[in-house]
């Protein structure tokens, strides 16, 4: 629930130090979908065949791996190939292209602006904030140009040399959560370190020389004996003929064994094979003779031998930022870390981040589809009580962290592709229905119908169902002189004591499901151009350690589809109505310094469009020119 060691792992390890190595890193691999053909100029077969409904295919999704491209072709949505952040924007209304900063804001501050006339006015935005101008963006976009190193020293309090530290202000938070990311997806000090061969070559000679000569001393005290007993037993048996099968002359075991042990001790130029065994038992007389000693290897012949061998690197030793891979990585990490990256965005615009409080659901007809949203951005009301009370008002846009990896890795990859896209497009949808409520209220689950408005038990004798009750027991009961009535509890002050309502309690009351939407949420289609249909939704989706902006245009009548299962009565002026058209951007590498301070320009533009001001939104100029 809370997240006190999120950040622990900062400086927890160093890069220079010897440690056991992790795992393999994990690959960066990204979905690659080939989508249906939609359906522009009119609705799908799927949609108009009698009996059918969008609501049925859903139910029939018992797991992620029944996913498959039907349940896109439902969808109907017109995948667009990716593009720049410039026609991201371009393709909305209000020249919405003036509202992303230039590249050069990034490593200029602008001019010092002068005194303002006190005649003039300053450009607001939506919620009677100031417009963030380039000295704001360039405070922030600088932080992000840092090297990874420097800051995470800064964060470690570790010197890096003569260098100044530097200074972590808006993007700290982020900085911390992209170190914890490193720990497990940061390849680019990852040293291993085969096993140390000289220090365990020369312990081993010590230690096997010593066995040899000690197993050389009772050797020798095993063959006197021996011999004393051989004697007997020749004198016994008399003389035989090799052709009678007379056995071998026993040699000096001691010496043949030590002769074999010093062979392959110096066979390899000073490397102890892993064949000097123990010395055998001689507890009976007829044990077998050693093998002959094989001649001794040339150096260059067991440097050739072990040059062929492949290291086992899991012996060994490891340096580098890692403790682990991609896979192993906590969820929550890449979370946090993708959130504060946006946080001092939407804090330059008044605008806050925040889960949802009510767990979010995509309502397709009457079934309630989960769908994964990690954050949200909202706006705060103007009213400052209203804002300490926790109410808040939007949604602007949505934020989706999915721990999926290796992507094709299985063979699978069109199948993954494919559960990926409608997972994004669920978070979508959930942000189009949510801005949708705009002057609406909650139309609850069963409200106005018999079963939540009329008891469940006529009143008769015998009780409800169930209930083994007899007659006699019920006259008994109405016969019985009625108790004392005991006295309310109450509480310290005075008040009276609440009780806590029992199970059967809770069942008996009549009342609709609970509700969906959030009572201290005022739903508004912030950024919305009020002189068209359509709404534009914007959703920043993150896998592995990358980000990409989404935004999805889509038609009211399709959301009403969608949620009520009803088809409009008259057919909208706009023929492609029924397929939403998402747009997508590069992925963007949160480790990289070109891509990090790139996709906070498109997230500037977006969150300064959005929260413009809309009072020129019916003639299509924009409210900042």
């Amino acid at each position: 629930m809370f997240s006190f060691g999120g950040n622990l792992l900062a400086g927890q390890h160093d890069t220079e130090k010897q440690r056991s190595p992790p795992s393999k890193p994990t690959p960066v691999t990204f979905p690659s979908l080939d989508p249906p053909e939609p359906s522009t100029n009119a609705p799908p077969a799927s949609w108009t065949q009698p009996g059918a409904k969008i609501s049925g295919h859903f139910l029939r999704l018992k797991k992620p791996s029944d996913v498959s491209e039907d349940t896109l072709a439902l969808l109907n949505v017109t995948f667009q190939p990716q593009c720049s952040l410039e026609t991201l924007l371009s393709s909305l209304s209000n020249n919405a292209g003036t509202f992303l900063p230039p590249s050069s804001w990034v490593h200029s501050p602008g001019e010092q602006e002068a005194v303002p006339d006190p005649g003039s006015t300053a450009k607001l935005l939506s919620n009677g904030r100031r417009l963030p101008d380039q000295r704001e963006f360039h405070i922030r976009a600088r932080e992000l140009l840092f090297k990874n190193a420097d800051a995470f020293s800064t964060l470690t309090r570790k010197s890096s040399g003569d260098q100044t530290p530097v200074r972590l202000a808006h993007f700290r938070k982020f900085w911390e959560g992209l170190d914890n990311l490193a720990y497990y997806w940061d390849t680019s000090l990852d040293e291993y370190l085969p096993p140390a061969q000289e220090a365990s070559d020369s312990s081993g000679e010590t230690t096997v020389s010593g066995s040899l000569q000690e197993s050389t001393k009772a050797d020798g005290r095993e063959t006197k004996r021996e011999t004393d007993s051989d004697r007997a037993l020749t004198a016994r048996l008399g003389s035989r003929t090799p052709e009678d099968g007379e056995p071998r002359k026993k040699a000096k075991v001691g010496d043949a064994e030590s002769e074999t042990r010093s062979a392959e001790a110096h066979s390899t130029n000073g490397t102890i094979k892993a064949s000097v065994s123990a010395p055998v038992s001689s507890a009976s007389p007829n044990r077998v003779l050693p093998a002959r000693a094989a001649p001794p290897k040339t150096p260059w012949a067991a440097n050739m031998e072990s040059q062929s061998k492949a290291v086992d690197l899991s012996n060994g030793s490891y340096r580098g930022y890692r403790i682990g891979n991609g896979v192993e990585m906590p969820d929550q990490y890449r979370i946090d870390c993708v959130r504060s990256f946006l946080e001092p965005i939407a804090w330059a615009f008044g605008v806050t981040l925040s889960p949802h409080r009510r767990p979010p659901v995509l309502t397709i007809e009457h079934i309630r589809f989960p769908v994964r949203m990690s954050s949200v951005a909202w706006q705060a009301p103007q009213d400052r009580a209203k804002a300490r009370h926790g109410y808040m008002e939007g949604p602007v846009l949505g934020l989706q962290c999915r721990a999926d990896t290796g992507f094709g890795l299985t063979g699978n990859l069109k199948k993954q592709s494919t559960l990926d896209a409608v997972r994004e497009l669920g978070g979508l949808l959930l942000l189009a229905q949510e801005r949708a409520r705009e002057g609406k209220s909650e139309r609850r689950g069963g409200e106005g119908r018999w079963w939540t408005t009329k008891e469940r038990w006529g009143g008769g004798p015998g009780g409800e169902v169930g209930e083994t009750i007899g007659t006699t027991e019920i006259l008994s009961t109405a016969a019985a002189p009625k108790l004392e009535e005991k006295p309310v509890e109450r509480n310290r002050d005075g008040s009276k004591a609440r009780r806590k309502p029992s199970p059967a309690e809770i069942w008996k009351t009549l009342r609709p499901g609970n509700p969906l939407w959030d009572p201290k949420v005022t739903y508004q289609a912030i950024g919305k151009d009020k002189s068209v249909e359509w709404d534009d939704v914007f959703m920043i989706s993150s896998l592995n350690h990358h980000i990409s902006l989404l935004k999805l245009r889509i038609h009211p009548a399709y959301l009403d589809y969608i949620t009520e299962g009803k088809l409009p009565d008259q057919a909208p002026s706009d023929s492609d109505w029924c397929s939403p058209k998402l747009q997508r951007t590069r992925w963007f590498d949160l480790f990289d310094v070109e891509d990090r301070t790139e996709a906070m320009r498109g997230i500037w533009g977006v969150m300064s469009y959005l929260m413009r001001a809309d009072t020129n939104d019916h003639d299509g100029t924009a409210a900042n020119q």
